[in-house]
């Protein structure tokens, strides 16, 4: 099965490497310096939404057409109602974005409603109680069921897109997660197809020939949540602890920071250079950054997986976390 899904990769990406140039000014979207948090030479493209939202939604397409069964997971017409048109509703938000910069309030509305919307429509998809392992009884929800599902998406999204401010960084995070599924056989060979366009995706994002954009951490954000969702209700696949830790670093990230900022009378999405990698980057460089938040993030899980007392593991990740910050801490920070 997996040749298969190699080959229909290689046959779908084929057009991509050899009109790169024609299909980017085509969609003529682009990130340009500010000299305050980006300094890029030149305008790159943010193609890395549409080349993930392409990927996508002709692997879901091959699958139905030549019926390879590469969903192993039965999904629901509204499961795959949610999936697809999510997919495809949150990658024209970000995409909306990059193109026009819409203000992070606005931003933050319509993600709300869309994620309620789709909740609603898959009940699948809403987190009704909460098993932690050292609990003796899930924490039921009840009626905060809902509302508590749409800020875990809508913190999820923002959280990835935050930590989406060097290369490499957050495409990588998003791997890291695609193989935790495949690790706990969860939809294989779709994660699979996932990891495979990242990598490719990546090939552009190391030489700054593209940029991830809003679209890309929007469609991914979505795709992420409703995996995790999916095989947490369905499945009990994947613990709440086990959920945190794989979140963690990007989560609590965005919490220190929407902290500072609300400190300092600030809005909370504001951009700055208060996040991690930005600490990291101004007394190393990006790729410095990259791979000592990444080693972090690979660290978390390995802890996770390797030591039995899960209590144990979620302080020692928020304690390496913050080690991190107190060592690459700038003195005298205006936010």
């Amino acid at each position: 099965m997996y040749d298969k899904i190699i080959i229909i990769f290689v046959l779908i990406n084929v057009p991509i490497i050899f009109f790169f140039k024609k299909i980017i000014n085509l969609i003529n979207i682009y990130d340009n310096a500010d000299n305050i948090r980006k300094f890029h030479k030149k305008s790159v493209p943010l193609f890395g939404g549409f080349l993930i939202f392409y990927n996508f939604i002709l692997f879901i397409f091959s699958d139905f057409i030549l019926n390879f069964n590469f969903i192993e997971i039965y999904i629901d017409a509204r499961g795959y109602f949610s999936l697809i048109i999510g997919s495809l509703i949150f990658f024209l938000v970000g995409a909306f974005d990059d193109k026009f910069e819409l203000s992070a309030n606005k931003k933050l509305f319509i993600n709300f409603f869309l994620i309620l919307f789709f909740i609603l429509i898959d009940e699948n998809l809403i987190i009704n109680s909460l098993d932690f392992t050292f609990m003796e009884n899930p924490v039921e929800l009840k009626k905060f069921s809902i509302l508590f599902t749409v800020l875990c998406i809508l913190l999820f999204m923002n959280a990835l897109n935050m930590y989406d401010g060097i290369n490499l960084q957050a495409s990588f995070f998003c791997i890291l997660i695609f193989f935790v599924f495949i690790f706990k056989g969860f939809y294989n060979n779709f994660n699979l197809f996932m990891i495979l366009t990242l990598l490719f995706f990546l090939i552009y994002n190391y030489s700054s020939k593209a940029f991830l954009g809003d679209a890309g951490t929007q469609i991914l954000s979505f795709i992420i949540s409703y995996l995790l969702i999916k095989s947490y209700n369905n499945y009990k696949i994947l613990t709440p602890e086990e959920i945190f830790i794989i979140l963690s670093l990007p989560g609590l990230d965005m919490m220190r920071v929407f902290l500072i900022r609300l400190f300092n009378g600030k809005h909370p999405f504001r951009a700055d250079r208060l996040h991690l990698h930005y600490l990291i980057s101004d007394k190393l460089n990006n790729l410095g950054a990259f791979i000592i938040i990444s080693t972090q993030v690979i660290i978390n899980l390995l802890l996770y997986y390797l030591v039995s007392n899960k209590i144990l593991v979620l302080i020692i990740v928020i304690i390496l976390y913050i080690l991190l910050v107190l060592l690459f801490k700038k003195k005298n920070v205006k936010p």
